[in-house]
C-alpha cells in the first residue's frame, strides 16, 4: 500500500475519569504513524470529571472526538463509533484500561498479511492493586474462574474463537452486523460469533497487550458476572450453537444449592448439607491451589472470588432465561444514526494528517 491504513480507535467510556487520561495516554505512545489514527470517544452518560478530561484532551489534539450520550451502552457506543468512523479499519479499545505501544501496529501488520482475518486481539493482562483485587485477578483470570476462553489463552499467535478489544476491517464488521445495542455485556463474543459465521477469521496476537483494572469489590465481581450470565442467554437465544457445557454449569450449580434447601425438610438435613459443603470444599481447594500458584496468601479471599463468579453467573442465566428475548435490527443497531449524539463534534473536520498540518501551520 502507497500508505498505511486510517485506523480508528473507538473508546466506548461511562465514569472512567480515574483511568481515561492513560488510556489516552497509551494512545499517544503507539508506535503506529499519529497521522494514521483518530479517537472516537463515546460516552454513555458520565458524571464525574470523564467529559472535561476529554474536551481538555481534545483542544490539545484534533485526532479525537467525543460522541454519545446519556443511555448508550458499550455496543450502541460501537455502532456510532463504526458509524462515525473515518478509518478502514476499528479498534474497540475499553477506557477501563490501557494497550500497549504496540497494539495498533501489530494488528494492521495481522490484517494486511492475510485477507481472510477480519479480526484481531490481544492478551487481557489483569491490573490489580489492593488484595480483594488481585484476588479477583487470580480468580477471573483462571480456568477455575471463567472455564477456558480469552483470558487463559496461550500466549502465542492462534486462531480463536473470540477476543476482547479486537481491531477490525471495518467493512467485515458492517457487513456482519456490527454490534448488538441489545446486548449491554457479551457484546464483544456475539459480535465476533457472526464475524466467524460470515467467513472472517479471529486471531490472537499475544505481542498486543490490553491491560485491565478489574473489579474493586467481589460484590462488583458478583454484579459483573451476574450481568454476563444474564447476557449469555441472550446470545444463546441468537445463536444456539453458542452454547458450551461450561456456559450452562453455573446455573446448574445453583439449582442444586436451591434444590437441596427445597428438599431438605423433606430428605433430612443431609441432603442440605451435601451440596454445600462440597461446593465449599471445592472452591476452597480450587482458591488453594490458584493462591499457591500465583504466589498469594489469602485463599479465603480467592475462594470468595470463585464463588463470587460462579453463582453470579449461575444467576444470572437464571434470570436470563425470564428475559425475552429482543430482536436485532439488520445491521446490530435499532436506528442508531442520530441518536444519543448530544457531545458530537464533527463538523467536516478533515482526517488527522490534514488536522496535523493545520496544527502545525499555526
Amino acid at each position: 500500500m502507497d500508505r498505511q491504513p486510517l485506523v480508528t480507535i473507538v473508546m466506548p467510556v461511562r465514569n472512567e475519569a480515574a483511568h481515561l487520561e492513560r488510556g489516552l495516554d497509551a494512545i499517544d505512545a503507539q508506535t503506529y504513524p499519529s497521522d494514521r489514527i483518530e479517537i472516537l470517544v463515546v460516552d454513555g452518560g458520565s458524571t464525574d470529571g470523564t467529559l472535561d478530561l476529554v474536551r481538555r484532551r481534545m483542544d490539545a489534539d484534533p485526532r479525537i472526538r467525543l460522541l454519545g450520550g446519556a443511555g448508550v451502552n458499550t455496543p450502541a457506543a460501537m455502532q456510532l463509533g463504526i458509524e462515525a468512523a473515518r478509518g478502514e479499519v476499528v479498534a474497540k479499545i475499553d477506557g477501563h484500561g490501557w494497550v500497549n505501544e504496540r497494539f495498533v501496529e501489530r494488528a494492521v501488520t495481522g490484517l494486511e498479511g492475510d485477507e481472510a482475518v477480519g479480526c484481531v486481539g490481544p492478551i487481557i493482562v489483569p491490573v490489580a492493586e489492593s488484595s480483594v483485587e488481585r484476588a479477583i485477578a487470580v480468580a477471573r483470570f483462571s480456568r477455575l474462574g471463567v472455564g477456558g476462553g480469552v483470558y487463559t489463552l496461550d500466549e502465542r499467535e492462534q486462531e480463536t474463537d473470540t477476543v476482547q478489544c479486537g481491531v477490525y476491517r471495518r467493512s467485515a464488521l458492517m457487513n456482519a452486523g456490527g454490534f448488538d445495542p441489545d446486548l449491554p455485556f457479551g457484546e464483544d463474543e456475539e459480535a465476533n460469533h457472526r464475524l466467524r459465521e460470515a467467513g472472517w477469521r479471529i486471531c490472537l496476537d499475544p505481542v498486543m497487550r490490553f491491560s485491565y483494572r478489574v473489579r474493586p469489590s467481589v460484590r462488583a465481581l458478583f454484579r459483573q458476572y451476574f450481568r454476563y450470565g444474564r447476557a449469555r442467554v441472550a446470545v444463546v437465544r441468537r445463536h444456539p450453537g453458542f452454547l458450551r457445557l461450561k456456559h450452562a454449569a453455573p446455573a446448574v450449580l445453583v439449582v442444586i444449592l436451591t434444590g437441596s434447601l427445597v428438599i431438605g425438610p423433606i430428605g433430612g438435613w443431609r441432603v442440605i448439607g451435601a451440596p454445600w459443603i462440597g461446593y465449599g470444599l471445592a472452591v476452597l481447594v480450587g482458591g488453594a491451589y490458584l493462591a499457591a500458584r500465583a504466589g498469594f496468601r489469602r485463599i479465603d479471599l480467592v475462594a470468595l472470588a470463585l464463588a463470587a463468579i460462579h453463582l453470579g453467573y449461575g444467576l444470572g442465566s437464571l434470570r436470563g432465561l425470564l428475559d425475552s428475548g429482543p430482536q436485532r435490527g439488520p445491521q446490530g443497531g435499532k436506528g442508531l444514526a442520530g441518536a444519543g449524539m448530544e457531545h458530537e463534534r464533527m463538523a467536516d473536520q478533515p482526517e488527522p494528517e490534514q488536522q496535523n498540518r493545520q496544527r502545525g501551520a499555526g
